[in-house]
């Protein structure tokens, strides 16, 4: 990975995950159907914010069980987050449906953080159950991203959701603080 000129997020992230071995690896909700808002606290710091700088997609058939990855790369620390299952995912201030491929959707609300996303995939993403995602709002120290997901047709089913954090070197010196949020394959 080569330097991004000017930039205080350290290197250019690119365009595939990095394949750096992940280190202080946590699950922060197993595999499960929440019931309402997953909410995981990180205590708040004063500013600079936590700044999301990637966004990546992974399939794992090989899983035990087999699961789909969103993961998102911050700068700074890991921010506290929300995740829960929505009818629909709005945007944040205007309220406007955010258009999702899918049948069930998630949204994720990062609090005490920014965006400045460098690196991430199409937003359709065609994978059995993850179908895409889009961003929904970056105002005000709040992320806000909605994935639309894939379960059986003409079905209320959800699917099991597991949560979790990881650091990952930067290859120069510095570290991206990694939340995932991982879709059980149906």
């Amino acid at each position: 990975m080569s330097p991004s000129l000017g930039s205080s997020l350290g290197p250019s992230l690119g365009s595939a995950e990095p394949a750096v071995t992940p280190t202080d690896y946590k699950v922060t909700f197993g595999f499960a159907v929440p019931s309402g808002v997953v909410s995981v606290p990180h205590p708040f710091t004063p500013p600079p914010l936590r700044t999301l700088v990637g966004v990546y997609v992974g399939d794992h058939p090989e899983g035990a069980p087999a699961y789909q990855r969103m993961s998102f790369y911050f700068r700074g620390g890991y921010p506290s987050y929300k995740v829960s299952y929505v009818p629909r995912v709005v945007a944040d201030g205007s309220g406007a449906t955010i258009p999702l491929p899918g049948n069930a959707f998630l949204q994720v609300v990062f609090t005490d953080a920014e965006a400045s996303v460098t690196a991430s995939p199409p937003s359709t993403i065609g994978y059995t159950n993850l179908k895409g995602y889009a961003p929904a709002g970056n105002f005000e120290g709040h992320v806000t991203y909605g994935l639309g997901l894939q379960t059986k047709p003409n079905s209320d089913q959800v699917l099991l959701l597991r949560l979790g954090e990881l650091t990952k070197s930067d290859g120069a010196g510095g570290t991206y603080y990694v939340v995932f949020v991982d879709i059980q394959t149906a």
